[in-house]
């Protein structure tokens, strides 16, 4: 694989995610990071947009099931359940260890997308005829 303007896009979420985060353990004041649950809020959103909605997860699935592969899966999804169970934890309780586990685990999730797309040799183009070799064959003389 190759980085994608998926992955420019998730980048900047993440950006957005890593200064929402700052600004609330600064102390600020201000939309978005007033207290904990809000903060919470902002990066669970973030994170669940830049994340799942422009996420190509489907293509873990698409290639060929490897061991590698395999333990990609398991992995992000261990870190994506513990994303979405401490991201909930932090907006009912205002708990600031949920949101940091919120943090932690949503920077994990993309630290491992990121490296897999920069690090992941492209699949080999699929193994089939072109459409008009079909319908166009050329006659046949006996």
């Amino acid at each position: 694989m190759r980085l994608t303007w998926r992955d420019a896009a998730t980048t900047l979420f993440m950006a957005a995610v890593v200064a929402i985060y700052i600004l609330h353990l600064n102390g600020t004041d201000g939309w978005l990071v007033s207290s904990t649950r809000e903060t919470a809020a902002a990066i669970f959103v973030l994170g669940m947009f830049g994340g799942c909605v422009l996420g190509a997860g489907s293509d873990v699935f698409q290639t060929d099931r490897t061991p590698r592969t395999k333990l990609y899966a398991v992995l992000a999804s261990l870190i994506g359940f513990t994303a979405l169970a401490a991201g909930i934890a932090a907006v009912i309780t205002g708990s600031g260890v949920a949101l940091a586990i919120l943090f932690g685990a949503t920077m994990a999730l993309w630290v491992l997308s990121t490296v897999r797309h920069a690090f992941t040799k492209p699949r080999p183009p699929a193994l089939s005829r072109d459409t008009h070799e079909v319908i166009d064959q050329p006659p046949v003389h006996h």
